[in-house]
């Protein structure tokens, strides 16, 4: 009897052993974000959150996107993907440089948005108008005799690691506030957002 709770044992604890050293199964790769998507996203959202920052004297007038984009197929018909890592640059038949404006409207009342289609861009947008938020306030607690009359912040778009598989931002790569003057800038890096605040 001894002998059979002994072999018993031996056996439970070498199912155990396979178990856990048994690899677990690999994850699939996360979905590829369409251009289209994320663009159409973060237009939805930023405008139904811009009256909420006109508190500060300023709302978000214009969003640039230089976006690094390749052709996929997918469903026998091709697709525009955001290249955000490697995996997604392997499986593109060809690739390039998208650059668009997308013009905010200025909404006089709180919309608000639909749900995005891209995860990850609540939270870039709302950390996007935060910081221009803390940056407006900061000067107007400065007591600084010209008026903030603008404001550039340009964030970086990579992937997400997180379970939505969608996008997640740098913010800011750099912000640039300006009392007078026109706005500008040339930036070379891609997949970077550029957001331009001015006058409510």
């Amino acid at each position: 009897m001894k002998a059979t709770a002994r072999v018993a044992l031996i056996l439970a604890a070498g199912a155990a052993a396979r178990c856990a050293s048994t690899p677990a199964p690999p994850t699939a790769a996360p979905e590829p974000v369409t251009a289209a998507d994320f663009v159409a996203s973060i237009a939805d959202v930023a405008a139904g959150r811009n009256a909420a920052l006109a508190e500060t004297g300023l709302v978000l007038q214009k969003i640039e996107l230089r976006l690094s984009v390749g052709r996929q197929t997918k469903g026998g018909a091709k697709v525009e993907v955001l290249l955000l890592d490697a995996e997604a640059s392997r499986s593109a038949e060809t690739a390039f440089v998208q650059e668009l404006t997308l013009e905010i409207p200025r909404g006089g009342h709180r919309a608000a948005a639909p749900p995005p289609l891209v995860p990850g861009v609540v939270e870039f947008v709302d950390s996007a108008m935060n910081t221009a938020r803390d940056v407006a306030r900061a000067a107007q607690a400065a007591g600084l005799p010209q008026k903030l009359s603008g404001m550039e912040l340009t964030a970086k778009i990579t992937r997400s690691k997180t379970a939505g598989g969608g996008i997640t931002a740098t913010i800011p790569v750099w912000v640039k506030p300006s009392i007078g003057g026109e706005l500008h800038a040339t930036r070379d890096e891609e997949n970077v957002v550029r957001m331009v605040f001015g006058p409510a």
